[in-house]
Order: structure tokens, then sequence, then C-alpha cells
């Protein structure tokens, strides 16, 4: 998750100057700032206690940086990887719970993914010549305006049209273009992001449908692995990734130290 919001934020120069966006690295720890869009949304660090150590070192290091872009300090904490000890260094510098940020669902098993099959759908893969169209249409099913929209927007149009990394599709019923969904390709596991559809069109089965089309994808390039983030009152997504085969494992939780 921490290279796609780098992603995100950084490689449009008149982005990164309206909204002030950074992303630095501070005893391995990734540090993701905005000094305009202030909430916890580009302002937060990733990978304490996961694949960075915590320490005190390096929540120092992340206090300082903070102190100079004049936000506060967040931390996103995987539960129950991180151990409570680093949990309880965090709270003793000042550190405390402010909210669960999303569910991670993960897909580890060894039976392959089931096609789904809705009258009138079809699912196609978006060649790189079409990323604004994907990018555009994945704005309007999330229902998305302003600043962060556009930032979301402007990020997928440039990840899918020049890497190999993230693949994306659209789901078009009876040639109308209604759902979206990105599968992030990693080196030991896969992602699913940007998973979409038009008010009009839910309740249909399409998102399950996009799920298995992007499981499909990665399982024939190799992956066995998958993982989704959901929000903890997204009910229906979250009943859509149990049905393909993902179980909860583990939650994303944000602490924060104010002043």
């Amino acid at each position: 998750m921490a290279i796609s919001m780098e992603r995100h934020m950084m490689g449009d120069a008149g982005l990164e100057r309206r909204h002030g966006f950074s992303v630095a690295r501070r005893s391995g720890l990734v540090c993701l700032t905005s000094t305009k869009l202030t909430g916890p949304l580009f302002n937060h660090v990733t990978g304490y206690g996961t694949f960075a150590d915590a320490s005190q070192q390096a929540i120092d290091a992340v206090l300082r940086h903070y102190e100079r872009a004049g936000v506060p300090a967040r931390i996103e904490v995987m539960h129950p990887v991180v151990r409570g000890s680093d949990v309880r260094l965090l709270t003793a510098s000042g550190f405390r719970l402010v909210r669960v940020v999303f569910q991670v669902n993960v897909r580890d098993t060894a039976k392959p993914p089931r096609a789904r099959h809705i009258e009138g759908l079809r699912v196609e893969r978006v060649r790189p010549a079409d990323a604004a169209r994907y990018a555009k249409l994945a704005t309007r099913g999330f229902g998305g305006r302003g600043p962060i929209a556009e930032v979301f927007e402007r990020g997928w149009i440039r990840q899918l049209g020049r890497g190999r990394r993230a693949l994306a599709f659209i789901g078009n019923v009876h040639g109308t273009a209604v759902a979206t969904g990105v599968l992030l390709r990693g080196t030991a596991v896969a992602g699913l992001y940007s998973g979409s559809v038009l008010p009009r069109f839910r309740g249909r089965g399409i998102q399950n449908a996009l799920i298995a089309a992007r499981l499909a994808e990665g399982w024939r390039r190799g992956h066995r692995v998958f993982y989704a983030m959901s929000d903890l009152d997204n009910e229906a997504s979250m009943e859509n990734l149990h049905d393909e085969g993902f179980r909860k494992r583990f939650e994303l939780h944000l602490y924060e130290r104010a002043g």
C-alpha cells in the first residue's frame, strides 16, 4: 500500500507543488506528507514494526519530520502483526489509537479462483492508451470530486499508462462501462485496488465478477496470495471478498501524536 500511495502522490509536479506532497524514508519507515491536505490520508507513516524496525530512534525521526512539516505525526500499525511491546513504545512517546483505518483481507488458498458470469457483463483489460478513461470511470464509481479525487485520478492515469505493475479492468453491461478494478502485482503477493461499481448497477454481482477477473489474471501470472483492503462499515464489500475466498487477517490501526 505504501508503494501505491507514493505513486499517487509523486510524479505530477503541479500536484506536488499545490499540495506540498513529499515521500521520505526515516529509519526505514515511509513518511507520506502533504503540507496542504493535512488529514491522515496523505500524512502518515507505514512500515512500523513490519518492513522496518520499531525503535525509539525511528519514532524520534518521525516526530522531527512531521514537526518540520507542521502536521501531526501519525503512524499506521498492522494489528496483530506488530508486537505489543512495539505498540507500548508508541504510546510511551505520546501516540494514541484514533481509529481503525482498514480491514486487511487475504486470499492464500490453493484453490483456483472461480469464474463469474453475469448476464450482459463483459470484463475487459484496460490498455495503457485507455488509462484516462479508466481513471475517470473509477472517480465516478467512488463518487469522488475535489482535490483528493483529482490526486487519485491522475495517479491511476500515470500508473496505468507507464508501467506494468498495475493491471486495470473495466466491467461493461451491454456496452456501458459501469465498474472498475486494479490488480497491483508485487514480487510475492498481489493486491486488489480501485474496485467500484456505479450506483445504479450495484447489487447485481458485478463487483464479485471484477474481483474474480483480477484473481484469474493474477493466478495466470503465477500469483497465489492476494490481499484487499475494506472499510469496516462496508459490509457488502467484505461479503463479496469473502465469497471469492478472502478472509480477514489484519487491521490497520492509526496512532496519532497531538501537539
